[in-house]
């Protein structure tokens, strides 16, 4: 008999507070449009009710919430009004994520997603949001122990004093920087600046506010305004830098058996675990600024939620490394998976594609801008050229590769991704062309993977090499 336990109370700080942080644009908005400038004490009643609501629902699922686990399943039993009971089996546990935040820190516990089999995608099937790091340690070792188990493989008596393995790659703090310099969080931050200020259009006149530094400044106002979105960009690009340094300083990966386990995190300390089964393919980015120094970042394709926080199947196994690193980190952690195969090109017909697509998207531009900024809009035609530069760059960097097991893709130029899936992982493989396609024998070759939308594709490819990798595919599913 399982004995049922509960969250450590820190958990109704965790769960109140990230309700609490949700409501508080539109509480603002609730309050500004009921008081139409005049305050009383009764523009605070339904935003009051709303955070004792909060409270109350808080302390009421907290009390309701249960959990236990033995060496077979994991049993939680939660909801106020409606109770959900769900039982587990530990060896359909796909992945587990621990993290500390600054509450968790506090109290001495820690925060565990445990993702399994049969969930919508982007959500954790569990979170305990506050147990103690002894327990989140022995629940690991009794996932481990379950999928042993299933497998029916010998496993030591005792893993309870194990040493960690060592760390297969770190991070310095030099390192650490240069990924918070070549981020691209900036636009994220922005749009985010720019969601709040939109929630405060009702009660900030902008219109007016323009028209008032339109007439102080007297006809310099496009340089005003031109050093206010300079200042704006920047300091987003200050608060992308510290949040990227914040997320990945002290990172590691290890191979712990058949799991890669990844920790990082500074404020909010976290651990990812992921077993080698469940991924699906490697991708490498390189974006134009650590290309130019030989630096790359390597993701791993994982059949599941968004265990690292980002997207839903994406978790980061090198935010940066030396691109003459990656094949030696790949095959120690993935070593079913050859990132040393040569790449084939795409065929020369395909070049003068590549160069009239950048074109087409910028022909109207520069005829717009000769005609309205007489005669030095004349000048904009000289992007010209440089997008047919651009296009043929895209060419040559382009190809795939095909072995035995494995199919590679590798498209884009300031953000050039590399794509490698095992063919027993290819869930989709399709191939299509337009009728412009059609004359050249050139096709657009795409494959998917688990999750479902992880798509890698290549543009122009040669017809006959598409059904090289379509009959390769095929011969998989006739074995």
């Amino acid at each position: 008999m399982m004995s049922k336990r509960r969250l450590h109370p820190v958990a109704i700080l965790s769960g109140v507070g990230k309700e609490l942080k949700n409501m508080i644009v539109p509480l603002l908005v609730i309050i500004a449009a009921g008081s139409r400038n005049r305050f009383s004490w009764r523009d605070f009643i339904v935003p009051l009710a709303a955070v004792v609501y909060t409270v109350v629902m808080g302390v009421l699922s907290w009390i309701r919430f249960t959990y236990a686990w033995d060496e077979d399943r994991l049993l939680v039993e939660e909801g106020v009004f409606v109770r959900k009971r769900r039982s587990i089996p530990l060896e359909r546990i796909h992945g587990m994520s621990v993290t500390e935040g600054v509450w968790q820190r506090m109290a001495g516990v820690v925060q565990v997603h445990i993702e399994a089999a049969g969930h919508v995608l982007g959500e954790a099937e569990v979170m305990l949001r506050a147990i103690s790091r002894e327990e989140a340690r022995q629940l690991q070792r009794c996932v481990e122990q379950a999928k042993r188990k299933a497998e029916t493989i010998d496993h030591p008596a005792s893993n309870a004093n194990r040493c960690p393995p060592p760390a297969l790659f770190t991070l310095s703090m030099k390192e650490v920087w240069i990924v918070s310099l070549t981020s691209g969080g900036t636009l994220g931050v922005v749009v985010a600046l720019g969601a709040f200020l939109s929630q405060l259009v009702d009660f900030i006149p902008y219109e007016a506010l323009v028209r008032d530094i339109q007439s102080t400044w007297n006809g310099h106002s496009r340089w005003f305004l031109g050093g206010f979105v300079f200042v704006v960009l920047f300091a987003a690009y200050g608060v992308a830098i510290v949040q990227n340094m914040v997320r990945y300083a002290s990172f590691a990966v290890r191979k712990q058996e058949d799991t890669i386990v990844i920790t990082r995190g500074w404020l909010e300390r976290k651990s990812v675990s992921i077993p080698v089964a469940r991924v699906q393919g490697v991708v490498i980015h390189e974006n134009w600024l650590r290309r130019l120094f030989g630096y790359a970042s390597v993701s791993l394709i994982h059949a599941g939620g968004g265990l690292d926080g980002g997207e839903a199947g994406d978790v980061v196994l090198c935010p940066l490394i030396k691109k003459n690193r990656v094949a030696s980190i790949m095959q120690t952690c993935l070593s079913e998976y050859d990132p040393t195969v040569a790449f084939h090109p795409l065929p020369k017909r395909a070049k003068s594609r590549y160069m009239l697509r950048p074109l087409c998207w910028l022909v109207i531009p520069a005829v717009l801008a000769a005609y309205v900024e007489r005669p030095w809009g004349v000048m904009a035609f000289l992007l010209l050229p440089f997008g047919a530069w651009i296009g043929a760059c895209r060419f040559h960097l382009a190809g795939w590769a095909l072995s035995p097991g494995q199919l590679a893709l590798r498209s884009g130029l300031f953000r050039q991704t590399t794509t490698y899936v095992l063919k027993r992982h290819v869930q989709s493989f399709q191939s299509s062309a337009t009728w412009w396609q059609k004359r050249k024998r050139l096709t657009t070759i795409s494959v998917s993977v688990m999750p479902l939308g992880t798509r890698a594709r290549v543009v122009d490819v040669d017809e006959a090499n598409a059904v090289v990798m379509s009959r390769w595919l095929e011969g998989k599913r006739k074995k």
